[in-house]
């Protein structure tokens, strides 16, 4: 073997060598973290920054101001927001729901109506967050009042009074004509049901 060759061959294997010794550490911190993030069950250390960034406390002001006027639990707004529109205000629904927490024009109007006895905004207005979360949140007071069950309000939200009143008079989908035990909806199932573990986790990490 020439010097040439000799020294090659040392340095590939110093350059393995430090490859993976710097694989063997990111490996140890990975599973350290995992560790960590595993045995914390508090939601308050590793385990909870995590999940923080994952459902965030956006429009804080808003929410909490809508929170203490209608009467609804603060995770529950950030649930149905996180669910509808991931915190994005110019989102826009195939069928033209509008906003955060996904208002249609029709519904805006009548809730408009409703809270102040005309209609002052346009339909532009669910844009604009302030606006989204407070008509937002009175229909899920609204909603709330009306059907008691929170899981049924919500089905609601989504699928619409007419239907979710169909749904409980008929006892095999709700016994008692309060509770959903079946949705006929998957997506509306689906959307009940990602609603509910939004609703968990804030609960857990902030409340």
């Amino acid at each position: 073997m020439s010097r040439r060759e000799s020294r090659h061959s040392r340095e590939t294997k110093g350059h393995g060598a430090i490859g993976f010794l710097i694989t063997f550490v990111l490996l140890m911190f990975v599973g350290v973290m995992v560790f960590f993030f595993l045995s914390d069950t508090s939601f308050k250390g590793v385990k909870g920054k995590v999940y923080s960034l994952l459902y965030p406390q956006e429009y804080e002001q808003q929410v909490r101001h809508a929170s203490i006027e209608f009467g609804v639990e603060e995770p529950l707004i950030y649930a149905v927001i996180r669910t509808e529109s991931g915190f994005r205000p110019e989102v826009e629904s195939s069928v033209g729901a509008s906003g955060l927490m996904q208002l249609m024009p029709s519904t805006f109007d009548w809730l408009q109506e409703n809270l102040n006895g005309a209609v002052t905004y346009s339909s532009d207005s669910l844009a604009d967050p302030d606006i989204n979360i407070r008509y937002g949140t009175y229909l899920l007071s609204i909603l709330l009042k009306q059907y008691e069950v929170r899981d049924t309000a919500i089905a609601a939200y989504n699928a619409g009074t007419s239907t979710v009143d169909g749904w409980l008079q008929d006892k095999s989908l709700s016994p008692d004509g309060k509770t959903l035990t079946t949705i006929p909806y998957e997506e509306t199932s689906a959307y009940v049901k990602k609603v509910g573990e939004a609703y968990d986790m804030y609960k857990k990490l902030y409340y």
